[in-house]
């Protein structure tokens, strides 16, 4: 059984999620946007710590490949599957919140989008509209993590639109303002 105590704060969860294939700290880093000696500590660490370890034989070098060991990948899908309760906020939408609205695409391709955790992992929630796609970010996503989400969907076929919501309204709120706009044109 993996331990429970692995740390997966900050830029480690996003380093453990590229580790699952085996790679290079410059491919690692250049996956997370950053320069490559900004995560030499940190790759260091977690190989102390046993989440990752080197792919081949003796000392680490440069152009060594790293990969999360069997206990780092347990405590990866573990974690990974703490932080995402399917229910939790479904079809609640903050101000500021980013949207996706992917359309078309494959079905089967985009639901090997969803089912990477490395992705879906940005998604607070999704909404069906006929075949496509209503997609809330969780509020704390950040960019590089969205724009992955939509580089997958794209390559599987899907047109993305994205915004952030600027204002939100209920029904009768919005019945108010409608009656209010219409007596307005009626008035000029």
């Amino acid at each position: 059984m993996a331990p429970l105590a692995f740390n997966f704060n900050g830029r480690r969860l996003d380093l453990a999620i590229v580790f699952r294939k085996a790679c290079t700290a410059k491919e690692a880093a250049r996956a997370l946007g950053v320069e490559t000696g900004s995560v030499f500590g940190l790759i260091q660490r977690m190989m102390a710590e046993g989440i990752i370890e080197p792919t081949g034989l003796g000392e680490p070098t440069r152009g060594t490949e790293y990969i999360l060991t069997e206990d780092g990948a347990h405590a990866l899908m573990l974690e990974l599957e703490r932080s995402r309760d399917p229910e939790e906020g479904a079809g609640a939408v903050l101000d500021g919140q980013e949207l996706i609205i992917a359309r078309g695409g494959s079905l089967s391709r985009i639901q090997s989008v969803f089912s990477d955790p490395g992705l879906s992992r940005a998604i607070a929630w999704a909404a069906t509209l006929g075949a496509d796609w209503l997609l809330a970010l969780s509020v704390d996503v950040n960019k590089f993590a969205a724009q992955k989400l939509v580089v997958a969907l794209e390559k599987a076929g899907c047109k993305c639109e994205y915004g952030k919501v600027d204002s939100k309204l209920s029904g009768r709120r919005l019945r108010e303002r409608a009656v209010d706009l219409a007596d307005a044109e009626v008035g000029r």
